[in-house]
């Protein structure tokens, strides 16, 4: 885990508990920040630390560094990457960018002058998913949209809620990796996801699941982070074809996901049959979960 990173923050971060930490933020020219248990913190030679003045501080040549790393000395290799605003580590660790855009033909076409990443950390923590999988697929399966601000947890729960249904019912799935951090799969390693589980990795969810519904025969579909109508139109589709699908969205609340055009639709024609809303001021924690009729059936 995050062995790309320089030296020195490596030994920095064996002062500290790498399963509290959920975010590395690297700025050039800034001080090194972390989300620790939730909070910013800065992060100094000898650890955590709330003085500006002990905080390490990340360089340009820093960054260029731990991309250099990241592709394995081939930054053309990770250039469709790159154009989406990310990378992705060996162990599913997801680097956003920030940096100067360069546009072709009115696409973005690279990201030059890298000045800032976001190294958000996964974490397999078994057990996570624990109410939602009792409360909504201990009898079977069902469609299921996990929404919540961004940084609350939803990629943890939905990796264990799908090792949890892999054991349980050794059905067919599919996982839309677009960003390759639900199984982190790269050569030998990979979370774990069951046994059960087909993995398409980096591909974008039109072509992922067109090519799943054809060719692999999925019983259910599992993705993180509808962005989009088009997306939320695809779920629809595979739910009406007979696929289950469970996602994740960004949102503040259950209103808000109401007036979202994206998916005000899925919820006037029902296509889901629950919808998980975290808690935006935990971790992983369930605040309300509704139903197919947008009755609040879990929380108050």
């Amino acid at each position: 885990m995050l062995e790309f990173l320089t030296d020195n923050l490596r030994a920095a971060l064996r002062y500290v508990n790498i399963n509290l930490i959920y975010e590395m933020r690297l700025r050039a020219g800034r001080p090194v920040v972390v989300s620790f248990r939730g909070n910013y913190v800065f992060l100094g030679e000898h650890g955590i630390t709330d003085k500006l003045a002990d905080a390490l501080v990340c360089s340009y040549a820093d960054i260029e560094m731990i991309i250099e790393r990241v592709s394995e000395f081939s930054v053309y290799s990770v250039t469709e990457q790159m154009k989406q605003g990310f990378l992705t580590g060996a162990c599913g660790e997801r680097i956003g960018l920030a940096g100067a855009f360069v546009y072709e033909n009115g696409a973005p076409s690279a990201i030059r002058e890298i000045t800032s990443l976001n190294i958000r950390i996964p974490h397999e923590v078994k057990g996570a998913a624990g109410v939602l999988f009792s409360e909504r697929f201990a009898k079977g399966i069902e469609s299921c949209l996990i929404f919540s601000p961004p940084g609350r947890g939803k990629t943890t729960i939905l990796r264990d809620l799908v090792r949890m249904i892999s054991e349980k019912y050794r059905i067919n799935i599919l996982i839309d990796d677009e960003r390759n951090e639900i199984s982190a799969a790269y050569k030998d390693f990979s979370l774990d996801v069951g046994a059960f589980c087909d993995v398409l990795r980096y591909a974008y969810k039109r072509d992922a699941m067109e090519v799943a519904v054809r060719t692999m025969r999925p019983d259910l579909i599992l993705m993180d982070e509808l962005a989009n109508d088009d997306e939320v139109r695809l779920c629809i589709s595979c739910i009406r074809s007979g696929v289950s699908v469970i996602a994740s969205a960004h949102c503040k609340n259950f209103e808000s996901l109401r007036r979202a055009a994206a998916f005000s639709r899925a919820i006037e024609e029902r296509a889901f049959d629950s919808y998980v809303e975290l808690d935006s001021a935990g971790i992983g924690q369930i605040a309300h979960i509704y139903d197919a009729d947008a009755r609040c059936i879990y929380g108050t």
